[in-house]
C-alpha cells in the first residue's frame, strides 16, 4: 500500500483537475464501440475519486464535456449525458454519507433537460457537504467563461458607474464560474495529448502538467499515485529563483492569488 511520509503529504496539491481523455481510442483499440469506452471511462472515475480522498486532495475537478464535444454525434452526445445521469443517481448516496460537495461549471443549458435535472438536483442535495469537493466541468469552454466574466464585470461597472483604480486576478476571478474553488495545482491529461482543450486557461496558469500515455479507462489508483509522486518532485518556484524559494517560508505568488 502506498503512502506518503509526512513531509511530502503537506506538498501534496489541494486542487487536482483532470482532462479524462482516451475513452474512444481505448474502445476502438478493443473492437468495441465509442461508448463502451465512455462506459468504463465512467466506471474509473470512483477508483480515482477514491484515491484522491484517500491522499486527502480536497478538490478534484473533471473535464466532462466540453463545448465542442457538441459537435460530436447525436448518438454519441445522448449516451454520454444518459451516462452522467446513471452515474449521479448511483452516487448520490455515497455523496451524502461521505460528505461530498458536487458543483459544477460550463453552461448547463446546453444539456438535455434531463441531464440538467439530475445535475441541478444532485448540486442541490449536497450543497452542505463539506468534507470533501467534486466539480465536473459539463458543456465547458474556458474562453467562454472568460467573454462571460468580462461581460459580466463590464455590467457591474456600468451598474456602479465607476471604474476601480485597479482591477487585480484576485477581483477578476470572482466573476469566473471557478470563485468558489482554489486554482488548480495540478492538471493530469490522459491519453498522451499535450494540451488544454479549452479547460481552465487563465486558472492553469501556474498549475503543474502531468501527461499520462494511458487512455482514461486504464488511468486507475496507481496511475493517479504516479502522478501525485511526480507532483511533489517539482518545485513550484512561481516566477522566482530556487535560491529564493528555498530561503522563504512562502513564494511571492499564492496560488490563491493566480
Amino acid at each position: 500500500m502506498t503512502t506518503f511520509s509526512e513531509q511530502d503529504r503537506e506538498k501534496l496539491p489541494k486542487h487536482v483537475a483532470i482532462i479524462m481523455d482516451g475513452n474512444g481510442r481505448w474502445a476502438r483499440s478493443r473492437g468495441k464501440p465509442r461508448i463502451f469506452g465512455h462506459r468504463n471511462g465512467v466506471k474509473n472515475v470512483r477508483s480515482v475519486v477514491n484515491a484522491a480522498r484517500e491522499f486527502n486532495v480536497p478538490f478534484v475537478t473533471l473535464y466532462a464535456f466540453s463545448t465542442e464535444n457538441q459537435h460530436r454525434p447525436e448518438d454519441e452526445k445522448s449516451g454520454l449525458m444518459r451516462l452522467l445521469e446513471e452515474f449521479l443517481k448511483r452516487e448520490l448516496a455515497s455523496m451524502l454519507k461521505d460528505g461530498i460537495r458536487l458543483r459544477a461549471i460550463g453552461d448547463l443549458s446546453g444539456l438535455p433537460k434531463f441531464a440538467q435535472k439530475v445535475v441541478e438536483e444532485s448540486i442541490e442535495k449536497t450543497k452542505h457537504n463539506k468534507n470533501w469537493n467534486l466539480t465536473l466541468a459539463l458543456n465547458y469552454g474556458s474562453r467562454q467563461e472568460v467573454l462571460n466574466g468580462i461581460h459580466a464585470y463590464a455590467n457591474k461597472i456600468l451598474k456602479s458607474g465607476k471604474m476601480p483604480e485597479n482591477l487585480d486576478w484576485p477581483t477578476f476571478a470572482n466573476h469566473l464560474e471557478t470563485k468558489d474553488i482554489p486554482d488548480p495545482d495540478l492538471i493530469i491529461r490522459t491519453s498522451g495529448e499535450f494540451r488544454l482543450s479549452n479547460f481552465l486557461l487563465l486558472q492553469a496558469a501556474y498549475a503543474e502538467i502531468f501527461v499520462s500515455p494511458l487512455h482514461w479507462p486504464d488511468f486507475n489508483r496507481e496511475a493517479f499515485i504516479e502522478a501525485l509522486k511526480n507532483y511533489i518532485q517539482r518545485e513550484r518556484r512561481f516566477g522566482q529563483t530556487s535560491d529564493q524559494i528555498s530561503h522563504s517560508a512562502q513564494p511571492l505568488i499564492s496560488n490563491n492569488q493566480l
